[in-house]
C-alpha cells in the first residue's frame, strides 16, 4: 500500500485544543479541505457539504446523521484488520439514519464505501443510482413516508437482517451477503444477485419479513441460496419457496425440502438427493467450511475444497462471493485516514496544525 501525508492548517478559536488521535471527518469541496472532530464530525461535514463533495472518515465511532445530499462518504473499512499489510480499525456509524436526497435529478450520485452501520437505513423519496461498496448494514427499509431505490448497486456489502425494496425499485448486489431480502410491493421491483450468499430465515410468525416467496421477479446468478430455516433453530417451513417469477443460473440451493426450488427450471445445483434430505448444518457444511444459518459478521463463506470443484459458474470459477470477476474483499479501494495528530495548542495567529496520514490503495 502506498502512503502519503496531508498537512492541513485550519483556523480555530485560540482557546480550542484537541488530543492526538481524534476521530475526524474531512470535507473536500472545490479543492479546499475542511476538518471536523469528534463523534458528531459526520453530521457537521454533511451540513456543510454540497452535492458532489467528498467526506472521508477516520476509524472510530460516529453518530449517525441523515443524508440529504449526493455526496461520497469514505470510511476506513467495515472490519478490523490486524495483518501487516492492511492493518486498520473500522469506521462505525451508530444509530438509525435516513437517505433523502434533496435533488433526485442531480447528475451527482450518492456513494458510500468502507463503513459499518449498526442500525437501520431508511430511504425516502427517489434515490437514483446510489452506490454502496464494502459496507455493512444492519437492515435497509422504506421510510414511513415512502421511497424508491432506482438502479442501486451494492458491491462487497453485507446486510445482516432485512433488505426491503419498495415498488418501482431495483437493486443489483455483486459479491455480497444478504439475509432476508424481500419486495414490499408485489409489482414493479426486483433484485439481481451476482456471486452472492442469500439466506431466508424468517418464519410465518414474523410480521416484518415474509418467506422467500416475498422476493419476486428477481434474478440469481452464481450464488448460494439458503431457504427455509428459522434463525437459531433451523425449523422447517415447507411453504417457504422461491416463486416461479424468479430465475437462477449456476446457483447452489440449500433447503430441507424440494419444493423450495421446484418452480425454477434453470441451471441449479441442488444439494443432496432430490428429496433434499440434507439439513442445516450438515447441508451448510457441504458448501462452506464454517458457519451456521444465523448471520455473523465474521463469517467469510469460504467454500469447502470439494464444493470449489463441484459447484462452478459458467466461466469455470466457483459460486459465491469469492468467485466471479470481483472476488469478495473488505478493504476499501479509496484512500483512508489511518492517523491524525492534532497540535495541543494553536499558534499566536490562531492556527492549528493537523497532521493527517492517509493510506491510498495501490
Amino acid at each position: 500500500m502506498k502512503k502519503f501525508f496531508l498537512l492541513v492548517i485550519v483556523m480555530v478559536i485560540a482557546t480550542m485544543s484537541f488530543a492526538q488521535g481524534s476521530f475526524l471527518a474531512t470535507l473536500s469541496h472545490d479543492g479546499q479541505i475542511s476538518v471536523y472532530y469528534g463523534a458528531s464530525a459526520l453530521s457537521q461535514a454533511l451540513e456543510a457539504a454540497d452535492n458532489g463533495d467528498v467526506i472521508t472518515l477516520s476509524s472510530g465511532q460516529f453518530t449517525a446523521a441523515d443524508i440529504t445530499k449526493a455526496v461520497t462518504i469514505r470510511g476506513a473499512g467495515m472490519s478490523i484488520k490486524n495483518d501487516s499489510i492492511s492493518s486498520h480499525e473500522s469506521t462505525i456509524i451508530q444509530g438509525k439514519f435516513g437517505i433523502s436526497l434533496s435533488d433526485s435529478t442531480t447528475s451527482k450520485r450518492l456513494i458510500i464505501e468502507g463503513v459499518y452501520f449498526t442500525s437501520t437505513l431508511s430511504y425516502k423519496g427517489c434515490i437514483r443510482n446510489p452506490l454502496f461498496m464494502k459496507s455493512r448494514f444492519e437492515s435497509i427499509n422504506i421510510d414511513g413516508e415512502g421511497g424508491t431505490l432506482v438502479n442501486s448497486s451494492f458491491i462487497h456489502c453485507r446486510i445482516a437482517d432485512g433488505f426491503c425494496l419498495s415498488s418501482n425499485s431495483n437493486a443489483c448486489l455483486i459479491n455480497s451477503v444478504v439475509w432476508n431480502p424481500f419486495n414490499a410491493s408485489q409489482t414493479g421491483s426486483n433484485f439481481e444477485f451476482n456471486n452472492c450468499v442469500i439466506c431466508f430465515t424468517r418464519s410465518s410468525s414474523s410480521s416484518s419479513y415474509p418467506y422467500a416467496s416475498g422476493v419476486i421477479n428477481s434474478y440469481y446468478k452464481n450464488s448460494v441460496i439458503m431457504v427455509g430455516y428459522y434463525a437459531g433453530n433451523e425449523t422447517k417451513y415447507s411453504n417457504n419457496v422461491i416463486p416461479p417469477s424468479c430465475n437462477a443460473i449456476y446457483c447452489v440451493g440449500c433447503s430441507e425440502y424440494g419444493s423450495a426450488f421446484s418452480s425454477m427450471n434453470n441451471i441449479f445445483f441442488k444439494l443432496g438427493s432430490t428429496s433434499f434430505s440434507n439439513k442445516i448444518p450438515s447441508s451448510y457444511s457441504v458448501i462452506f467450511k464454517t458457519g451456521t444459518s444465523k448471520y455473523r459478521d465474521g463469517e467469510v463463506f469460504i467454500l469447502t475444497d470439494n464444493a470449489k470443484e463441484i459447484y462452478l459458474c459458467g466461466d469455470g470459477k466457483e459460486v459465491g462471493i469469492h468467485g466471479g470477476n470481483l472476488p469478495y474483499e473488505e478493504d476499501p479501494i479509496t484512500p483512508q485516514i489511518i492517523k491524525c495528530n492534532v497540535a495541543s495548542k494553536t499558534t499566536a495567529d490562531g492556527k492549528l496544525s493537523v497532521d493527517i496520514e492517509v493510506k491510498a490503495a495501490e
